[in-house]
């Protein structure tokens, strides 16, 4: 455990200060990452001239590297000390930024993402055990809550700033600005974070992380192939093969490792597997919205990215007010109605989408819907988050809290990346089927967003059964 080095207490506390700043800025920093660059996607896409199917791996590569790493970068976080990797995230951070900014071309940028994705590992798998081995058990929840918050924050600011940037200084311009609050952040870390002997932990079970590592990226592979051009067909078979031969090796290794990456016997617990089962249908309600929206801001309405990011930023606004809420009253009155009407408001916020592709697009009517479509998927993740979480860590063996933590980390970016799959390879191929049929481009266009938008909903529906199955702790068997 990292300790605070031996000095007065004023000092002691201002250092936890420093670290939580240095901590909160790295959460920052990841999630406005994420969504800023949903919002200038397409007018990288445009700029670049790469179609929906392709530009939608510039946010899945990110996506993809995050969640393939954040439990590997934890277990050596531990082997190597904390302050070591945190401090190295952000130089990768740095780094990254500055190819994303310079990528003359789409293979660079989606090279930097990668990148990027690298960089955020590092940091937000040891954020958390950074505040929790700095600030002593009665500021902990304060500090960690404090952690969260940014990430809303980020969530808010993205859109508005991504926008106004992207229209007034170039898309480059977005990935420049994170470059000096990177440099902010791993001045204070430099500063405040005490230098940490190496943990006597055991090495990782390799065949276990490679295995997941493998088998997740086929899959993601398999179901977003646009960046394959050449020998498609024989490239997907292999992959098919990967994948199975891969998937098939993690699971027997997870059901005979003394050291399992993944208990799979939590999924015997019914609030375990039904909570992760409802997280990745949740998320990709999101970002399957907030994938596709700009792109119909863009082509449809003709929004600029400016005005595009403003639209977008009542999702997290709505999230940053009812996701505190959600979590105090899931303690009073149980986490599955909460959960279950996150759902249910996530899904309504789809059927609001799908039908702006029915309503004439400069119309007043159209606005209305808009709105309450991005107001009732802001509120849908808001009120299911908090209280899913709650229930599915309580589920779990307190021994295994880490355990069922990360897994549930997982599931989070799991349900991001089918969103992006859902909401741009099924929507481009969708698209050109259409426009082989000898309908325009608007038309196509707007066929493919209700389609997909209704497809997206049954999810949703999916999801809320998940979420209704969940029982309070009480009544829970295990």
């Amino acid at each position: 455990m990292s300790m605070l080095t031996p000095t007065s207490a004023p000092q002691q506390d201002k250092k936890r200060w420093l670290i939580l700043i240095s901590v909160g800025l790295a959460t920052l920093l990841s999630s406005l990452n994420n969504s800023i660059v949903n919002t200038i996607l397409p007018l990288i896409g445009k700029e670049l001239h790469i179609s929906l199917g392709e530009s939608e791996w510039i946010v899945l590569i990110y996506l993809l590297v995050l969640s393939l790493l954040l439990l590997p970068m934890g277990r050596f976080s531990d082997l190597l000390g904390r302050r070591r990797i945190f401090l190295f995230g952000f130089v990768s951070f740095i780094v990254a930024s500055a190819i994303c900014g310079l990528a003359p071309s789409y293979g660079l940028l989606v090279v930097g993402r990668g990148l990027l994705g690298i960089a955020g590992a590092m940091l937000l798998s040891v954020g958390p055990a950074l505040l929790t081995t700095t600030f002593p058990p009665e500021q902990r929840g304060q500090a960690l809550g404090l952690q969260a918050l940014m990430t809303y924050l980020g969530l808010a600011l993205g859109p508005g700033v991504g926008g106004w940037l992207a229209d007034t200084l170039g898309w480059h311009s977005v990935f420049y600005s994170a470059i000096p609050v990177a440099l902010i952040a791993l001045t204070l870390a430099l500063l405040s974070i005490p230098r940490q002997t190496r943990g006597n932990q055991a090495i990782p079970a390799w065949p276990n992380t490679l295995s997941f590592m493998v088998s997740i990226s086929a899959l993601v592979i398999l179901l977003n192939p646009g960046v394959i051009h050449a020998h498609k067909l024989l490239f997907l078979i292999a992959f098919f093969i990967l994948l199975v031969i891969a998937g098939g090796l993690f699971v027997i290794l997870q059901r005979t490792s003394t050291r399992p990456l993944i208990d799979l016997r939590l999924f015997h617990v019914r609030n375990f597997r039904y909570g992760n089962t409802a997280t990745i249908l949740n998320y990709l309600c999101f970002f399957l919205a907030l994938f596709l929206l700009p792109f119909y801001m863009t082509e449809v309405l003709a929004f600029s990215a400016t005005q595009i990011g403003l639209w977008l930023t009542l999702m997290p606004i709505l999230m940053m007010i009812s996701a505190p809420l959600a979590g105090a009253w899931s303690d009073k009155i149980g986490s599955r109605v909460l959960a279950s009407a996150g759902m249910i408001c996530s899904t309504l916020g789809l059927l609001a989408f799908a039908l702006l592709g029915i309503l004439a697009p400069h119309t007043m009517l159209n606005r209305i819907d808009l709105a309450l479509g991005l107001t009732l998927s802001g509120l849908g993740t808001g009120l299911f988050a908090a209280p899913n979480n709650a229930a599915i860590l309580r589920s779990a063996p307190q021994a295994q809290q880490g355990m069922a933590s990360g897994t549930l980390a997982t599931c989070r970016y799991l349900g991001m990346m089918g969103g992006i799959t859902v909401g741009g390879s099924l929507f481009d191929a969708i698209d050109l089927y259409l426009n082989g049929t000898g309908q325009s481009f608007a038309n196509s266009f707007l066929h493919a967003f209700i389609i997909v938008m209704g497809i997206g909903a049954l999810f949703g529906i999916l999801g809320w059964i998940a979420s209704m199955m969940m029982r309070e702790p009480t009544a829970q068997p295990r």
